[in-house]
């Protein structure tokens, strides 16, 4: 037997591939290698073929792409049609037509202004497959460097991850980059003030009926803004309101009332007495009819929508009230702090988990906080006496 011969039936996996090198100065283009084998006599022998491949900016400035560029142009060559491979606009595009029958519209469109602005600039022209995972988590760090809110670096993290996840399925990709890509630590911080009681009283005061009555409802029962203004009149119960219907901002025509949020969210929050009185007195006044709407636009016959209301009505109120700018999720999350317990937090405000009222609606007040501290203070050291510090006199 000839140890020559031996393994010659295997295929060739050392740089089997080829390889790439980027040349050039002024014009850098990059420019692939192989080894093609060619028989010559009875001996097999092995040459270096050489191809330039294309300029750096048209290729990019990867190595991966560079290495696609090398395997099709070498399909190519053999004869073969090259497999197509979709960049990552094409992908999320196939992905989104795929999906977008789950999401409501404000979702998708929440999704799409994400990727527009965040994803689809940076990685968009890329071919999928030459996607690293150090480009997603890179890109995910810049968006939390440039001050996205968590919840546009959240989308961008999720939603990458099930989209290369689902080429992966379809056999589109052989493996997902973006399998490992974690959440900055450093992201912009999410408003979850409430307001202060004071600030309360000055809006308060400079609010007319209708706005007085839209501030107590948000602020003693603690209802969403899509559930506000989808009140009727009939929604008015004896110590009660109802709640069974919400307004879907992004939708036209019929769709626009829908239903509240989750399952949780149907059913009944309590009433306070004197609001109720002040309800009762405002349907009686403006002569809504039991199916009518309780806060009605001044145009059109439907209901307000929250937007507007904010743009048009609180931001002038609050300006009216020497405070800063008050968001409605804001007056909610202070419904929440000032009932203080929670279960009965979430209770009136209707949520699934206690754990998603404590994490994101009860607040620490710090009036109160200061006050328990004190108190747990005297209670394990004892009342004893401020003893006041005084300066010494400075010597001649």
């Amino acid at each position: 037997m000839d140890f020559l011969d031996i393994g010659k039936h295997l295929p060739r996996t050392k740089w089997g591939a080829g390889w790439v090198e980027k040349r050039g100065k002024r014009r850098k283009v990059w420019v692939g290698f192989w080894y093609d084998y060619v028989l010559v006599g009875d001996n097999e022998r092995r040459r270096i073929r050489e191809k330039v491949l294309g300029t750096v900016k048209e290729i990019g400035d990867s190595r991966p792409s560079a290495m696609l560029k090398l395997r099709e142009l070498r399909v190519q060559l053999q004869g073969g049609v090259p497999r197509r491979n979709p960049t990552v606009a094409e992908l999320w595009d196939r992905y989104r037509a795929i999906k977008a029958e789950r999401w409501s519209k404000i979702m998708e469109s929440a999704l799409v202004s994400t990727f527009k602005t965040c994803v689809l600039p940076a990685l968009g022209p890329t071919p999928s497959n030459a996607v690293t995972a150090s480009q997603l988590q890179g890109l995910l760090n810049a968006l939390a460097k440039a001050g996205r809110s968590h919840s546009a670096v959240k989308k961008a993290r999720t939603h990458l991850k099930a989209m290369f996840e689902l080429a992966v399925d379809d056999k589109i990709l052989e493996s997902s980059p973006a399998r490992r890509i974690t959440m900055p630590k450093r992201i912009r911080k999410v408003d979850d003030a409430y307001v202060d009681r004071a600030i309360i009283r000055r809006l308060f005061d400079s609010a007319g009926r209708r706005d007085r009555i839209i501030l107590r409802i948000f602020v003693s029962c603690g209802l969403r803004p899509q559930e506000t203004f989808a009140l009727r009149a009939n929604d008015i119960e004896r110590g009660r309101l109802r709640i069974d219907e919400a307004l879907k901002q992004a939708e036209r025509g019929p769709a626009f009332i829908g239903e509240p949020k989750t399952v949780d969210s149907h059913g009944y929050v309590s009433l306070p007495a004197k609001l109720e009185a002040e309800l009762r007195t405002w349907v009686c006044g403006e002569n809504i009819p039991p199916e009518g709407w309780l806060f009605p636009a001044s145009r059109g016959g439907g209901p307000l929508r929250p937007n507007n209301y904010v743009k048009r009505d609180l931001a002038k109120l609050a300006k009216a009230a020497g405070v800063g700018r008050i968001d409605l999720r804001r007056l909610r999350r202070t419904c929440a702090t000032y009932l203080r317990d929670e279960s009965t937090a979430q209770g009136q405000l209707r949520h699934s988990s206690v754990e998603t009222t404590k994490r994101h609606y009860l607040k620490a007040i710090p009036a109160e906080q200061k006050m328990r501290v004190e108190r747990l203070d005297r209670e394990l050291f004892g009342p004893e006496k401020v003893v006041e510090m005084r300066g010494r006199k400075r010597s001649a």
